[in-house]
């Protein structure tokens, strides 16, 4: 009897653990309403995995209770996987109305992906994915998407077929057509943007490079644009864009670009950080490593498209993981820029590392974990274009401060020439207008000031004077005494001559031993004419006491001629000269003038 009862036991856990099997391979049918636009379909989800690849949809429907439930959406994400995924989705239209809706894989790393709509009556077929050429896909964007139409009342199911050699994050959705449209343009905004700043900064430094010949600016520039190739054709954006005819090899193009962005990488980092200089043995490291790089990217333009992105996991988190560690040794070190360097370096890393736990299921599929990398990755980028920037300021300022030390050097070199040919257009101005003996006017000197002394008289109305002297005596000191100490009888003459003038009057030697005085603003003559006579007569007759000790004397004949405004002639120096020499040699049987001069 007890066995009986532990067989009926054991029979009813069966049953009920036949109808849980029965249950969780059905998944709740949802009721879309298009006052909700957009809904999330992984809840309402099952899944199956084509271990043989080789199921068909009769196949599939016929093994219905193989589906699992999806419970959560990390349960789509099912990272690397050979075979085929079936996913399917029940719908119900339980309005009144034909609705249009659209179904989007979020991600839009995926191979192939069929998607069947099967109703009561008829079922039909829609094809997209990376790989597919647009012209095929049943919506020309970069995810797979694929419109739906529900009749009223109408109840479909939606099985998909999704083969990808990349990592498998199988999140949908069902949104209506404005919802998808306007979620479509917005992240097609953003890449967009994204990709235009990465190209516009590797421009940029590329033409950095050209202008200014720094290697750090042409290796950040090829990094940006390997890097940029591997995000466009890992977004799809570079097959609807630029490589449409390639599209069977975009997973391959995206390990590549990965793989060459991580050789970049560290030839960009020797540059910024200066390895060479400041640490020979990282940069050995770096230089070891990237030749590894060089040997991954061969390997996955030959390799199979799943081992070929694996390989690029690892040697992109590997590159990254080798730049952090150079960059804190560079930070402990005090290398210039390593701090930087280290922090943007995180960002990518922190990106990368998200982007790979992702496609290896680890990290739930969401907005941040679908495009950390793209987010790392322009902070990233972001804060190297800020230190570049600080770099090309400061070589700026270095190159502007050598041009300002150059031009300063330049300008005291010009200033001290100047001053040089200054002083020597002085010197050959006075040896051109004074006499050298003397130190007084010479001809050229006198002819100069009578011109500006007559402008002055006529202007101002005030007499001008003018005295020529012609030294007495003066013949037997040069016979008797020699012509140095004849030279120093002419120098104490110009001297005691030089003190009866007042500011703004002139002395020259005219001659051997003539002189000229001219004398501007004189009072009346004839008194004041004598007057002036008379104290340039006492002035030269007072005696001259030789170097050699000896005692001389000399006298002096004066002529004189007086310009005055009212004379209405065009009087000039050659007149007053023409009238004072006549006065001189006439006074000269008298020893000293006694003619009054042209009144």
């Amino acid at each position: 009897m007890a066995f009986k009862r532990v067989r009926h036991l054991a029979l009813c856990l069966i049953a009920l653990c036949q109808c849980f099997l029965v249950l969780s391979a059905h998944a709740e049918a949802l009721q879309p309403s298009v006052a909700t636009p957009d809904y999330v379909l992984d809840t309402y989800t099952a899944y199956y995995h084509d271990t043989s690849g080789e199921l068909t949809l009769a196949d599939i429907r016929q093994n219905g209770s193989a589906f699992t439930a999806v419970r959560r959406s990390d349960d789509l994400n099912f990272g690397y996987t050979t075979a085929p995924t079936w996913l399917r989705t029940e719908l119900t239209n339980t309005t009144g109305r034909t609705q249009q809706w659209m179904v989007m894989f979020e991600f839009p790393f995926l191979d192939h992906v069929t998607l069947y709509r099967v109703g009561k009556t008829a079922s039909q077929r829609f094809e997209s994915g990376s790989t597919m050429p647009v012209e095929n896909r049943a919506l020309g964007r970069r995810q797979a998407a694929f419109p739906l139409t529900l009749a009223a009342q109408e109840q479909v199911t939606l099985y998909t077929r999704v083969e990808t050699a990349g990592s498998k994050v199988l999140s949908y959705r069902l949104m209506t057509p404005e919802a998808f449209y306007t979620r479509n343009d917005r992240a097609t905004f953003w890449l967009a943007s994204y990709f235009g700043v990465l190209i516009a900064l590797g421009i940029y430094h590329l033409m950095l490079f050209i202008g200014l010949k720094e290697q750090v600016f042409l290796h950040y520039s090829l990094f940006l644009f390997s890097f940029t190739l591997a995000i466009l054709a890992f977004n799809g954006m570079g097959t609807l864009i630029f490589w449409n005819a390639l599209a069977d090899e975009a997973a391959r193009l995206v390990a590549a670009g990965f793989v060459l962005a991580s050789a970049m990488a560290t030839r960009f980092a020797q540059s910024f950080l200066n390895t060479c200089l400041y640490s020979p043995r990282w940069h050995r490291m770096l230089a070891r490593w990237r030749s590894v790089c060089w040997v991954a990217l061969v390997a996955t333009l030959v390799l199979p498209t799943q081992p070929a992105l694996r390989l690029m996991e690892a040697t992109g988190l590997t590159t990254c993981l080798l730049l952090l560690a150079c960059a804190a040794y560079g930070s402990l070190r005090c290398f210039p820029g390593a701090r930087v360097f280290m922090l943007g370096w995180s960002l990518l890393l922190i990106g990368a590392c998200v982007f790979a736990l992702r496609n290896q299921g680890v990290l739930p599929a969401n907005f941040v974990t679908l495009h950390g990398i793209q987010i790392g990755s322009a902070l990233e980028m972001l804060l190297f274009a800020l230190a570049l920037a600080s770099r090309f300021y400061q070589l700026k300022r270095q190159t502007e401060k050598a041009q300002a030390d150059v031009m300063t050097t330049l300008k005291t070199q010009e200033a001290v020439l100047e001053r040089q040919v200054a002083v020597r257009t002085a010197a050959l101005e006075r040896m051109a207008h004074h006499d050298m003996l003397t130190r007084l006017l010479n001809r050229n000197g006198l002819e100069k000031c009578a011109r500006e002394a007559l402008a002055r008289s006529a202007k101002t109305h005030r007499p001008l004077a003018l005295f020529m002297l012609d030294l007495d005596r003066f013949k037997p000191i040069n016979d008797e005494h020699g012509h140095a100490a004849g030279d120093f009888v002419l120098r104490q003459i110009a001297n005691r001559l030089q003190h009866l003038t007042r500011p703004g009057d002139h002395c020259a030697r005219f001659g051997g031993d003539e002189f000229i005085m001219l004398l501007e603003n004189m009072g009346e003559p004839p008194a004041s004419l004598n007057e002036m006579r008379t104290r340039i007569g006492q002035a030269v007759r007072q005696p001259i006491k030789l170097p050699n000790g000896q005692q001389v004397s000399v006298g002096a004949s004066i002529g004189t001629s007086v310009y005055r405004v009212s004379d209405h002639d065009n009087v000039d120096l050659e007149d007053l000269l023409k009238e004072a020499d006549g006065g001189m040699y006439a006074a000269k049987p008298r020893g000293f003038d006694r003619q009054p001069g042209r009144a």
